[in-house]
């Protein structure tokens, strides 16, 4: 029988006692195996459902068994209210749930609460697959746009269709096409590359370094036009910066089919189609003439597709602006748009049941089918937008078949398929363990769920001490500019019924431009004012817990005068695993492990950071950081996140004079390396 935590006897989470190594593994399968429920739409950095869960389940129990226990089988937080202020992807609220609590969520960005709201009813949605049938017949006329014809005549279906930028020199004027190499697939001992003057594809064995072509031309495979994203003229050998050739211009990036990869046509089956039936080749005639017919029907068929524009001031990335980009749906080929808008009048056609899931489905699925899409010519595969955090330009993007069923990454029934699965996991839940998956049953008790788009430093529709836990990932200073990345999605959402568009990114985020001086205040004020509402909500004995990790002393300054003031108490700080190891993200210095601080909310004044402290308290914190680094193999930069997290938390203990040698927050932390 679970014994709750009581002031002699605290929870495992008050006394950094969960179990963190076991912990960190089910967070490393988690991230080659995340749960189904948070792959129906992107979200950008979300913390691991195991984790969250832990911190949620550690803070009702006092022993490892109890834990274990009410981990695996949940309802550990039947009656609890939980809060999450920055929701995001909704990871925390879900959990919370999922163990029985009432939660209340609340963010600025409606993509973020709209994703949040399906996960949190997920278990209550119909099978999406139930209306499909109706769906893919009402958009035949679409999928007849990617027939294509092979090498030998033969019909076939097209799979991915390949673009190049066109670019025009600055100096001599010469046009010429921006490949980055010519290269476009390896196949096993193969590789298919491109000829450089004619534009022939062959099949080379995968040594060869050298092209030469029935021309006459010779190409070197490796060496393209672009490097870097800097373009050489062939004729002159000028270069210039891609994005500057736009600024020069005042275009935005031409591109022109130059490739086409196919599969049999008349394809049934809904598993993956062999690599060895998929063919690489020129664009045949009738590629074309699918091409001027998806042109002249989105003439007559745009009127569903968004009109908004792209925000260009205040932009933490302006590399879409600068490449002269105005409107979300110039990021789109014509016969992409022509599928959007059908896409989106038969999504419409749908009973209020499914709309909301089609129209995930559908807003997930347009970041593998634009032209910021990639192509990986190991995995044979698009690289969606978004797998950097980045509106990242492609020289060479990669058109997708949106409508082949079981081929083809990010294809709309794909992106169903994910939708479809978080359903069914949302009402047969599963969970990690240490010796494989058990069912998870959902709690019997009737739960509550709330998300408000709304700013968290005005909590009014919540009352004074009326939640048990707030837990949360803030942003991290500069780290990630969600909304300006979710803006992205909101067009879309919004043309398909789910949302309400703003018009961009909320004023409100607190995100920063910067990691500089100048960007910390509005950061700090800002989650300064989010930390006192959650404590004016927090119960008296609540507990809010939280995630951060960054590598620049100026972001856990600006944290530490965040909770300036909050009224919140450092109970304890210590390391859960954050990230994957697998991650795009990942470089050297990066942090795989996040600092968790616990807080309370007690009957006294309020907290007072200290100008400075004793030179002990600090030796104090780098010690219990190597402690940490020796139990957990922590690296480098997970140590110096670690250390800079229970320094922070240290200079929020009030309890001693700074003494004769006082050392300062910013001086404590920014040696730290």
């Amino acid at each position: 029988m679970n014994t709750p935590p009581t002031a002699e006897t605290p929870s495992l989470l008050d006394s950094t006692a969960l179990p963190i190594l076991e912990l960190a593994e089910l967070a490393r399968r988690e991230s080659h195996r995340p749960r189904p429920v948070y792959l129906a739409h992107k979200w950008f950095a979300r913390r691991f459902g195991t984790a969250m869960r832990a911190l949620l389940v550690g803070s009702q129990t006092r022993t490892e068994r109890d834990f274990w226990e009410a981990f695996e089988s949940g309802a550990s937080l039947t009656g609890l209210t939980v809060l999450d202020p920055f929701v995001g992807g909704g990871t925390s609220l879900y959990e919370a749930s999922r163990l029985g609590a009432n939660v209340i969520g609340s963010d600025i960005d409606p993509v973020a609460c709209a994703v949040t709201e399906f996960e949190l009813t997920a278990q209550d949605c119909p099978d999406p697959w139930d209306v499909y049938a109706d769906i893919a017949e009402q958009l035949v006329p679409q999928q007849s746009l990617y027939a294509t014809v092979g090498p030998e005549g033969d019909p076939r279906t097209g799979l991915h269709y390949f673009w190049v930028q066109r670019i025009s020199c600055g100096l001599c004027s010469a046009s010429y096409d921006a490949h980055p190499n010519f290269r476009i697939a390896v196949d096993g001992d193969a590789q298919i590359a491109i000829c450089r003057e004619c534009g022939e594809i062959h099949r080379l064995g995968k040594e060869v370094t050298k092209l030469a072509c029935q021309c006459g031309a010779d190409t070197v495979i490796a060496e393209g036009h672009v490097r870097r994203g800097v373009a050489s003229c062939p004729q002159c050998s000028h270069s210039e910066a891609l994005i500057q050739h736009s600024r020069r211009t005042g275009a935005r990036p031409k591109f022109e089919l130059f490739a086409v990869e196919s599969i049999p046509a008349g394809q049934t089956s809904h598993r993956a189609v062999p690599i060895r039936e998929r063919l690489i080749h020129r664009p045949s005639e009738l590629d074309f003439a699918n091409l001027d017919q998806a042109q002249r029907d989105l003439v007559r068929e745009s009127d569903r597709l968004p009109s908004r524009s792209i925000p260009r001031a205040g932009r933490s990335d302006d590399r879409l602006t600068s490449y002269g980009y105005s409107n979300y749906t110039e990021l789109f080929t014509d016969r992409q748009l022509l599928h959007a808008n059908r896409l989106l009048t038969a999504i419409s056609s749908l009973s209020s049941e499914h709309q909301r899931s089609y129209a995930l489905a559908f807003s997930n699925h347009l970041t593998s089918n634009c032209l910021l899409t990639r192509y990986t010519e190991r995995w044979r595969q698009v690289t969606p937008l978004f797998s950097l955090r980045a509106f990242a330009h492609s020289c060479r993007p990669v058109e997708l078949n949106p409508w082949l069923r079981g081929t083809g990454r990010g294809t709309f029934p794909n992106a169903l398929r994910k939708v479809a699965n978080a359903i069914a996991f949302a009402k047969n839940p599963r969970e990690y363990t240490s010796t494989g998956f058990i069912d998870s049953p959902l709690p019997s008790n009737k739960r509550t769920a709330r998300v408000l788009n709304d700013d968290s430093r005005n909590l009014s529709q919540i009352p004074d001490a009326s939640v048990d836990i707030v837990l949360t990932d803030p942003p991290y200073l500069d780290n990630i500019d969600y909304s300006e990345l979710a803006d992205f999605f909101i067009p879309w959402l919004a043309a398909a019924g789910a949302i309400v568009d703003p018009g961009g990114p909320s004023p409100a985020s607190l995100a920063a431009k910067g990691r500089g001086s100048e960007h910390q205040p509005q950061f700090s004020e800002g989650l300064q004012d989010c930390f006192a509402e959650a404590a004016r909500v927090l119960k008296p004995g609540g507990r809010l817990v939280f995630t951060f990790q960054h590598a620049a002393p100026s972001a856990w300054i600006a944290l530490g005068t965040a909770l300036r003031g909050s009224g919140l108490h450092p109970v304890s700080v210590f390391p859960l695993r954050g990230d994957s190891d697998m991650s795009l993200h990942r470089r050297d210095g990066s942090t795989v492990w996040d600092a968790v601080f616990v807080l309370s909310k007690q009957n006294e004044s309020p907290t007072r950071t200290l100008a400075s402290r004793p030179r002990d308290v600090v030796h104090a914190a780098q010690d219990m950081a190597r402690e940490w680094a020796v139990k957990l193999s922590l690296k480098g930069p997970d140590v110096a996140n670690l250390r800079r997290a229970l320094l922070v938390a240290a200079f929020l203990d009030n309890d001693e004079d700074a003494g004769d040698a006082p050392v300062t927050l910013e001086s404590a932390l920014t040696p730290v390396s």
